[in-house]
């Protein structure tokens, strides 16, 4: 995530002459890392027991997310005014990101889980 971070920073700054980022990326930035990292937290809570609830565990962390990021995204575009592809753009890479990092982690999880 961090190198992702770095990555936007860099070519926003040295690379294009125009912004690419939409203002205040990294407070999304933060609150996607942050809902994400929640998100991650119950999933690996949710795989370390062994009862009926750990898909209801799993699904649930997965809904508040989307949820949490579609709340965001409300009071964002209510806020700021804002260039619709630039915005679309960069909010949708910022949560494909942390979904990719967020099914990843579920699925080397759920690989040691199985090996058991």
């Amino acid at each position: 995530m961090i190198i992702s971070a770095g990555i936007a920073y860099f070519s926003n700054q040295f690379i294009f002459d125009q912004k690419i980022l939409i203002p205040h990326f990294w407070g999304v930035y933060t609150f996607m890392a942050f809902i994400t990292l929640l998100v991650y937290l119950a999933s690996t809570y949710a795989l370390k027991l062994d009862s009926e609830f750990q898909s209801y565990i799993l699904l649930g962390a997965i809904v508040i997310r989307f949820l949490g990021s579609l709340i965001l995204l409300l009071f964002y575009i209510l806020k700021n005014k804002v260039d619709s592809i630039l915005f679309m753009s960069n909010f949708f890479s910022i949560y494909l990101l942390f979904t990719v990092f967020e099914i990843y982690c579920l699925l080397l999880n759920l690989r040691h889980q199985i090996k058991k």
